[in-house]
């Protein structure tokens, strides 16, 4: 038996989050179904990368999801949606604040029809406040929610996360929201309403920074992969790529000093100390190592850091980290066998239960694949 089994959950998405979040709750047992338009379907089907006509992108999210093909904005496709609801436990839709509301399709009137639904609502800045309505994607919500501002290299633009990191973190709390909403309702019976916002979810990461700015005036912004504590902290080139080197007390600096036979900087004063070496690192101390690493692989460097317990790390691409024993032996990475795709390599579910595991990865549902299924269902118990 999987964790969600006997969960039933309808997905009325097109972007990311809802679409990741589902995923996750459908590989631990839940039977989502994909509310997709009639004649397009999800605009992420057509998305890259393709190959002989299918998205593998859809196909990583959507995998194992029923789809039903069904006009919501119309008259008749709202009621069919309400005549649903007697066979689900959770709504997750990702429309801007009030637009299921216009169609009659918000929380007030699904429960309506039944009281104790999960209701979950992502969007950009959330179901309430003055940016409700505003127009967004990814790229401004980040610029708005100070995390574009504290990325990138000291004094230069800012810089968007090139992973999707902001809407991973708002899936994984929309999943969240939805299990702990799933556990109250069976300890007391009731549903209610999730408000996830991607403004709210890329705010939480930034820590403590309003702390120190409303605390000791201090505004935190970029400082690229360097640390203002401790020195050498950074990303720096070698012969065939880059390496992340953190190091963070004067022990590690000696074992690091150790690990690559640089004994004249051991015994050089300027950084013999954490607050010197730190002074001295951005002038002094990194050209010396960027030349020295000219002439070494990332990866001799990693070993011998590792050897002496020296936090350090090639820099990996793409190719590098699939192909890293370490993901493959840890199940970090699935190796699907789709039937139109061929051999798809994917990331794993994230997080792993030992009793339940996630179910193994499906193909994605062909556009209104289940509509039928999903109509006769609805004439059995109406």
């Amino acid at each position: 038996m999987k964790a969600l089994e006997n969960i039933k959950i309808l997905d009325i998405s097109e972007k990311l989050t809802v679409s990741l979040a589902t995923m996750y709750l459908g590989a631990y047992g839940a039977e989502v179904t994909k509310i997709e338009k009639p004649g397009t379907g999800d605009r992420a089907r057509s998305w890259a990368p393709v190959r002989d006509g299918s998205s593998i992108y859809f196909n990583y999210l959507n995998g194992g999801k029923k789809s039903m093909a069904l006009d919501i904005t119309t008259p008749e496709g709202a009621e069919i949606l309400k005549k649903m609801l007697p066979m689900y436990d959770v709504i997750c839709v990702d429309a801007e604040a009030g637009y299921m509301e216009s169609l009659g399709l918000g929380y007030e009137d699904l429960k309506e029809i039944r009281e104790d639904i999960i209701y979950a609502a992502y969007s950009y800045y959330g179901q309430t406040g003055p940016y409700k309505n505003k127009v967004a994607s990814s790229l401004t919500v980040q610029a708005k929610a100070v995390a574009m501002d504290m990325t990138g290299e000291v004094g230069a633009p800012p810089v968007h996360t090139a992973p999707s990191v902001s809407e991973h973190y708002s899936a994984a709390y929309l999943a969240t929201g939805v299990v702990m909403a799933l556990v109250d309702r069976n300890q007391r019976g009731i549903g209610q309403m999730i408000d996830i916002a991607l403004y709210d979810s890329i705010f939480s990461c930034i820590e403590a920074a309003p702390a120190a700015y409303s605390t000791i005036g201090e505004i935190q912004s970029r400082k690229c992969n360097s640390d203002p504590t401790c020195a050498p902290y950074d990303t720096l080139p070698t012969a065939d790529g880059f390496v992340a080197l953190g190091v963070a007390t004067c022990s590690q600096w000696m074992k690091f000093c150790a690990a690559m036979d640089y004994d004249d900087l051991a015994e050089d004063e300027r950084f013999s100390v954490d607050a010197t070496r730190l002074a001295n690192y951005d002038n002094i101390l990194k050209p010396i190592l960027v030349e020295r690493f000219s002439t070494l692989s990332k990866f001799d460097i990693e070993k011998r850091c590792g050897s002496e317990g020296v936090p350090c790390c090639a820099v990996l691409d793409v190719a590098e980290i699939t192909d890293n024993p370490n993901t493959i032996l840890n199940g970090y990475m699935t190796v699907f066998e789709n039937g139109r795709l061929g051999k798809l390599n994917y990331p794993s579910v994230p997080f792993m239960l030992s009793k339940t595991p996630a179910k193994p990865f499906e193909d994605a549902p062909a556009l209104g694949e289940h509509t039928d299924e999903i109509l006769q269902m609805i004439n059995e118990i109406n």
